[in-house]
């Protein structure tokens, strides 16, 4: 059976070979993005590096044995219509007892500025979920704006790091009205637009629920938890 680390290593192996755009970061260091970078996207096509992170790692999943991947119809990526359905996406599952189905999701969002909304320009934007399309755990580029441009090696990274976090596992997400909470082994965070549960205790109720003990949550919440895809 391919561990985690062997199958990041193809991944970026086959990734390579593809000779996609690369760009390095435009504010390293103390460097801060200008007032006009804000209302700037440049050479929004460049994006397309996340769709074509996101179909290796499908690819390199489709051989792991026990690992199936399937088109998704567009569908809504969230409950309140705000990021509106995804263009193309996959399920992938894995046969292994207890684990989350990963989701990668394209969608060709448009762009805000006037002059770019009256073009039709959009920006490719991929977004990883867990389960159902709703259940979000990153989207990238976040923004897409030259100012929050960290170049080529951080989006590939955050890919990377995300999908990792879900069929490395344990993975655990909470999703609560207005509040949400994720938790891996390294990491985690919480958040949300209401009044949500203390961070440190949500993460310490994600913890025991990874290790499979029988928690108390806030009414409502939803709760996904997901084992290792991998010994």
């Amino acid at each position: 059976m391919v561990t985690l680390s062997e199958l990041q290593a193809q991944v970026a192996a086959s990734y390579d070979r593809l000779d996609a755009p690369a760009w390095p970061n435009p504010h390293p260091g103390p460097t801060l993005p200008g007032d006009e970078e804000y209302s700037r996207v440049t050479d929004p096509e460049r994006y397309r590096i996340v769709y074509l992170r996101a179909h290796v790692w499908a690819d390199r999943l489709s051989a792991v044995p026990g690992v199936t991947v399937e088109p998704l119809a567009p569908a809504p990526l969230d409950d309140d219509g705000r990021l509106g359905r995804f263009d193309r996406g996959v399920r992938i599952t894995s046969a292994r007892p207890g684990t989350l189905p990963l989701l990668l999701l394209e969608r060709d969002a448009p762009l805000v500025t006037p002059a770019d909304s009256a073009a039709g320009a959009t920006i490719p934007v991929l977004h990883i979920s867990v389960a159902e399309p709703t259940v979000a755990v990153e989207m990238l580029p976040l923004c897409g704006c030259d100012a929050c441009d960290s170049g080529s090696d951080d989006l590939l990274r955050a890919i990377d790091e995300a999908v990792g976090h879900v069929i490395g596992g344990p993975f655990v997400t909470l999703r609560g009205s207005g509040w949400h909470a994720t938790w891996y082994p390294d990491g985690g965070h919480s958040g949300g637009e209401g009044r949500g549960p203390d961070h440190d205790t949500v993460l310490d109720q994600c913890r025991r629920l990874a290790r499979g003990e029988d928690v108390r949550l806030p009414r409502g919440t939803r709760a996904f938890v997901g084992r290792p895809w991998f010994s």
